[in-house]
């Protein structure tokens, strides 16, 4: 009776094996297509930005399944979910929307069945409350962290900071940012902290350096305002690099814990960026300086108040013209691209890419001349 009861004991455990430990590593595979299965399970929060929608789409690409938490509208008038869309296969992605990125039992939802979470939220630098940045840089990521800390099934976690963050720097974006990630090392201390440069994009550049110039190179004639002494130093990053080096961060498990900065292979000044979109379309520029003075009174001038006083206003913020007055370039002495296996591209062989996706956003402006630009 006693062997029969054991043979039955054993034939049950035979039947239904069981695991009697937790794997705490992260398998990674990397050599499928995108109905494979990579073994990644992956929470992006952010998504909906284009450095997000870039870290989704390599993660896909090799049959990773992606979750996107947003507040965005969700349909195809966003162009970031229309790339999203047709990136994966069916099942292999997923859309949720929340109501409050601060509530955790809704975070803890979209990480219900990950084992990888990716924070790529930050702030947009034509926010003016305070409460905005903090939002963004500091009680988003605390929330997320604190989800991720009690979720044992999470293996790695990535936190997109910026490079140059600082308690006493003039930006509230890199103040803010600073004081986040220190507090989501504290709450989470295996966390893998990437800080890159000014990231240059092709998904959404509206927002963004090149937005600036295309908006004002249609709406002034060729006229660009520069403000005095506005002519920081930028060692620029294309977003694809960044989206490759979180991919690389998760194969790698020495990444675990380490803090990378992450910039373009040159540094160049403002004035030498905006030269560069000059050349590629041929265009003779009108620069036109003022004093800082005179731009933050536009800004706050009630007679802008036409349907497109944003297009013209945005890059009045104060949060857009400190970040051409600051130097925001990496440390030499933090860990790099180098360590995770990765020689980035240089601004000048995208920037042809660049000009050409913001002339399309701005329909009507001027075209790119080929014989100007032989990049």
């Amino acid at each position: 009776m006693l062997g029969k009861s054991t043979f039955a004991k054993t034939r049950e455990l035979m039947r239904k094996p069981k695991r009697f430990y937790d794997v705490q590593r992260l398998h990674v595979t990397d050599t499928g297509r995108k109905n494979a299965l990579s073994g990644i399970r992956a929470t992006v929060f952010g998504g909906t930005s284009p450095l997000g929608a870039a870290i989704g789409m390599k993660l896909n690409h090799f049959g990773s399944i992606c979750v996107y938490p947003h507040r965005a509208t969700g349909d195809f008038s966003n162009p970031i979910f229309r790339e999203l869309r047709v990136n994966a296969d069916l099942g292999y992605k997923a859309a949720i929307r929340l109501m409050d990125f601060t509530d955790q039992n809704e975070i803890d939802f979209t990480l219900k069945h990950s084992n990888v979470a990716i924070c790529a939220i930050g702030s947009r630098r034509f926010y003016k409350n305070q409460e905005d940045f903090d939002d963004a840089n500091i009680h988003v990521p605390v929330t997320i962290a604190k989800a991720i800390r009690d979720n044992p099934e999470i293996k790695r976690f990535i936190y997109i900071s910026a490079a140059g963050a600082d308690p006493n720097s003039p930006s509230r974006m890199l103040r803010t940012k600073w004081l986040g990630e220190q507090r989501v090392r504290d709450i989470y201390p295996d966390v893998t902290v990437l800080r890159p440069t000014t990231i240059f994009n092709t998904l959404d550049p509206n927002n963004s350096p090149q937005g600036k110039w295309g908006s004002m190179l249609k709406m002034f004639n060729r006229t660009v305002f520069r403000v005095e002494g506005a002519n920081g130093l930028v060692q620029p990053v294309s977003f694809g690099d960044i989206a490759l080096a979180t991919i690389n961060a998760l194969k790698d498990e020495e990444s675990i814990g380490q803090a990378y900065e992450l910039g373009g292979p040159h540094v160049y000044t403002w004035d030498e960026i905006y030269e560069m979109f000059h050349s590629v379309t041929g265009v003779k520029p009108y620069i036109i300086p003022l004093k800082l003075e005179t731009v933050l009174e536009w800004a706050h001038s009630p007679k802008l108040s036409s349907h497109y006083r944003y297009m013209g206003k945005y890059w009045m913020y104060p949060e857009f013209l400190l970040n051409e007055s600051i130097d925001i370039t990496t440390n030499p002495d933090e860990k790099s691209f180098a360590d995770l296996y990765i020689k980035p591209v240089a601004f000048a062989t995208n920037v042809k890419q660049y000009v050409e996706d913001i002339l399309i956003y701005n329909s009507g402006a001027h075209e790119v001349d080929p014989q100007a630009f032989n990049g």
